[in-house]
Formats: C-alpha cells, sequence, structure tokens
C-alpha cells in the first residue's frame, strides 16, 4: 500500500480528532515509577497509530512504521521505533477500556436484551512447528484446537465474540483452543459474572437442551440455537426470526480476519496475542462508533482508509 484516497485522508483527519475527544478527561492509574527518561510518546499518542495500523490492515509492525511517513500527517512527524512501539502497544488495556465504557455510553449498545455469540480460531503457531515449539508451552494459555467450520486443526486461541443485532462487538473473551463452546461460555458466565437476563443466539454447538436449561436456570440466560433437521424438536417462529441474526456475526469475524489480521498475530508471548487481539477489537468498535457518528453504515470499515 503506496497512497490512500483523498476522502481515506479526510477520514485519518476525523480519526485522530475523534480519539482526541474521547480521552478528554481520562485519568489512567499510576504504574509502578521506572527506571531512566519519561516516555516520550504518551498513551494517546500510541493509541492513534495502533487504531490506524488495524484499519490499514498491516501486521507487520515495521513495514507500518516504514508506511507512516507516506500518510503526510503532521501529528506523525515523529515515530517511536518498533521495539517502543511495541512494548507501549501492549499496555494500553486500560485506556482501550475506559474509551469502550464511553463509546457503549455514547451509541448505547446494550440496550437490547438479545445478543450473539460466535466463537472464532486465533491461531498464532503453524501446525508443524507445534511439536518443537519453545513458546507457548503452557497449555492453560494456549492448546490445540478444532474448527469444525474450516475443518482443520489449529494452535491458539478461541475467540468467543458477543455482538448485539446491529453487529457491535459488545464482549470478549479468549480461551484455549481445545475448550468447548459450551465450556467455554460457562467459565465466562463464572468468571465475569454476566451477561445476565438475556437472550443468546449462537450455533449449533450449544444445541443441548441440558445445556439450555442449565444457563437458564443458572444464569438467567435464554440460549436458542438452531435444531438438527433430524431432531423431533425444532424452532418456533420467534427463534427462526432471531436465528436470521447470526448472519451478522460472520460479517464481523470476517472483517476482523480479512481487514484486521485477527488469524495473522506475529506475536511470541502469550501477553502479546492477548494485547494485539484486544487492539484489534478496540480499533474495530471505534471504527463502528466514527461510521455511526458521521451517519454511515455502521460495519463499512473498508471505506475508512482504504
Amino acid at each position: 500500500m503506496s497512497t490512500i484516497s483523498p476522502q481515506a485522508r479526510t477520514n485519518l483527519e476525523l480519526i485522530i480528532r475523534e480519539v482526541d475527544v474521547l480521552c478528554k478527561g481520562i485519568r489512567l492509574p499510576k504504574g509502578k515509577s521506572r527506571r531512566g527518561r519519561r516516555p516520550t510518546y504518551s498513551d494517546k499518542y500510541i493509541l492513534k497509530l495502533v487504531v490506524i495500523q488495524h484499519l490499514l490492515g498491516f501486521t507487520s509492525e515495521r513495514s507500518y512504521l516504514r508506511f507512516v511517513p507516506e500518510l503526510k500527517c503532521p501529528e506523525f512527524e515523529e515515530l517511536p521505533d518498533q521495539s517502543q512501539y511495541n512494548r507501549r502497544a501492549k499496555r494500553l488495556k486500560t485506556l482501550t477500556e475506559k474509551l469502550t465504557w464511553r463509546i457503549n455510553e455514547t451509541i448505547r449498545i446494550d440496550k437490547s436484551r438479545v445478543r450473539i455469540l460466535d466463537t472464532t480460531p486465533a491461531p498464532f503457531l503453524k501446525m508443524s512447528r507445534v511439536r518443537n515449539r519453545r513458546i507457548f508451552t503452557d497449555k492453560r494459555q494456549a492448546a490445540i484446537g478444532y474448527c469444525a467450520a474450516q475443518k482443520t486443526h489449529y494452535f491458539g486461541l478461541k475467540l468467543n465474540l458477543f455482538i448485539n443485532k446491529e453487529g457491535i462487538p459488545f464482549w470478549h473473551e479468549l480461551k484455549p483452543a481445545n475448550k468447548s463452546d459450551t465450556r467455554c461460555l460457562e467459565e465466562i458466565l463464572v468468571e465475569n459474572q454476566k451477561p445476565a437476563d438475556i437472550v443468546l443466539v449462537a450455533d449449533k454447538g450449544y444445541i443441548s437442551d441440558f445445556n439450555k436449561s442449565w444457563f437458564k436456570r443458572c444464569w438467567r440466560v435464554a440460549l436458542i440455537t438452531p435444531y438438527r433437521s433430524n431432531q423431533p424438536k425444532q424452532n418456533t417462529q420467534k427463534e427462526r426470526k432471531l436465528l436470521k441474526n447470526r448472519k451478522i456475526v460472520e460479517t464481523v469475524i470476517g472483517q476482523l480476519k480479512d481487514q484486521m489480521g485477527l488469524e495473522r498475530l506475529r506475536a511470541k508471548t502469550y501477553q502479546g496475542v492477548k494485547s494485539r487481539i484486544n487492539n484489534i477489537i478496540f480499533t474495530y468498535l471505534f471504527g463502528v462508533y466514527i461510521n455511526i457518528l458521521y451517519k454511515r453504515n455502521p460495519l463499512h470499515l473498508k471505506s475508512l482508509l482504504m
């Protein structure tokens, strides 16, 4: 990618301005004092670089930092080196959580009781390298799993993504790839005490009637899944109408993979993988937020900087 269109350049200015507006008044907790001089670049400045990186689809930080001067943006006249940018991008979680809360308050993501749940692989190591690996050796963090949709094994994590009916991410959790979908959902509800009193639309991985009654009784979650054609019990008309909303989660996951590189994470530590996925999903939410502010199609993210 060598140039961006005039419209994308205008959108770039809007993105930088809206990050400034969102960050206004945000106070971050002071961390432990570090030896040496104070950091040259603020967290807000690093966040701008991270958001633009993922909207442009760069998975390599080296390539991205080489490309930034071609944007000819006065905001980015001075850039951190690659290692500094990498370290600072990993420590953005506190800031992105606060900004996510602000975005939720503005566009009211949680106004509907209906949530859509889907899982997708987040691989970060080729299967040919798994046997002799020296990284990611803790099976509680990453493991070998099987994706039924792609009919393939992979090594990494399983992303559990919750969205609303408009396709806006509401919540996400990462679990080892070898855990079943039902087990992941149970752990998420236990750990986070949410969601509750909602209707959760999911795929056939949660089809068991026992699991549905268990989630309903323990967490007041009405789990709706499609039944197989050879089962005596079939979905009601209301359930079939809700299940049609599942198509939008495929669009969201497709954008996270194709445009933002969810399957090309290029990290060597578990914390690095988590921070990259968190930054990718925040960037997606921020792109939706920009489109809603300027009366565009919320999920039309590709037109922002491409």
